[in-house]
């Protein structure tokens, strides 16, 4: 299904009209405020990367910043569910916030209670993640776009599971334009491939909806996650149609057991750090 730039256009204020209604302290929240940076890293298929992506340019941008601007991770996933493991297990959140307590922003913005100056401050970073335990109900799209607006944070870097708002191969318009919806609030968007061919398949209706985003004016990045020897790139450039990509090589699987053993971030990682050098440039 092709999508116009008056339809995207059209999504995007139907949602941002729910999400812009009185939020915390009464005033609304203003998609692209002065002097907010919305970052989204966008799985196109399910293990492709992006939550290791983002959780690396969180880490990335809090130190660049150096304390002079605030920098908040936020989950954008409409299921409880994480096919490739959820964000708040991979960096172990439960030791990290051992004896002082993860507060849920989904279950506040479900409750419609205030989200401004409600911060997990851990590392520099503000996490806001899907907590497990949660109702599995998805939340509804104007929830999402409150949250995205209204989090704390300068930079919000955004972890965004594409196929969570995709079902059923990509026919559910409902998903779809909440997608869209949410990708028209961002500054730039990093979309990110697994180049195993049945991934580059899964990935299809993502890649369509981040281009009909990219049309519409959203600027976009495009990278090939763990590439190795065996790996096609011709082929998989030719299928997929990025003719300007960040090529990231495969992390040895003992480096990403070990990291999430010592809940560690990737950031350190060479390759990780130059692809992040490359998309920030």
């Amino acid at each position: 299904m092709k999508m116009t730039n008056e339809k995207i256009a059209a999504i995007g204020r139907r949602h941002t009209h729910e999400a812009m209604k009185p939020a915390d302290n009464g005033r609304p929240a203003r998609p692209g405020s002065s002097g907010r940076s919305r970052i989204g890293f966008v799985g196109l298929s399910a293990g492709a990367g992006a939550t290791t992506m983002a959780f690396a340019a969180a880490e990335y941008l809090a130190a660049l910043s150096k304390r002079t601007r605030t920098v908040t991770f936020l989950e954008l996933n409409p299921g409880a569910d994480a096919p490739a493991g959820r964000p708040y297990d991979k960096i172990g959140i439960d030791r990290r916030f051992a004896g002082r307590g993860f507060i849920s922003h989904y279950r506040l913005a479900a409750e419609g209670k205030p989200l401004h100056g409600v911060n997990n401050m851990d590392g520099g970073i503000g996490w806001v993640l899907r907590v497990p335990g949660e109702p599995d109900s998805a939340p509804s799209a104007a929830a999402l776009i409150r949250l995205l607006n209204n989090v704390p944070g300068d930079i919000i870097v955004c972890d965004i599971s594409a196929q969570g708002f995709l079902r059923s191969g990509g026919q559910d318009a409902a998903g779809r334009d909440t997608l869209l919806a949410l990708l028209a609030d961002l500054d730039r968007i990093v979309c990110i491939f697994d180049p195993l061919p049945s991934r580059l398949l899964a990935a299809v209706p993502a890649t369509e909806v981040c281009r009909a985003a990219e049309t519409a004016g959203l600027p976009a990045i495009y990278a090939f996650n763990k590439l190795n020897a065996g790996v096609n790139l011709r082929e998989a450039t030719r299928f997929t149609g990025a003719k300007s990509y960040i090529s990231i090589p495969a992390i040895p699987a003992e480096t990403v057991y070990s990291a999430e053993y010592a809940c560690r971030s990737l950031a350190s990682e060479p390759e990780i750090k130059t692809a992040l050098c490359t998309i920030f440039s």
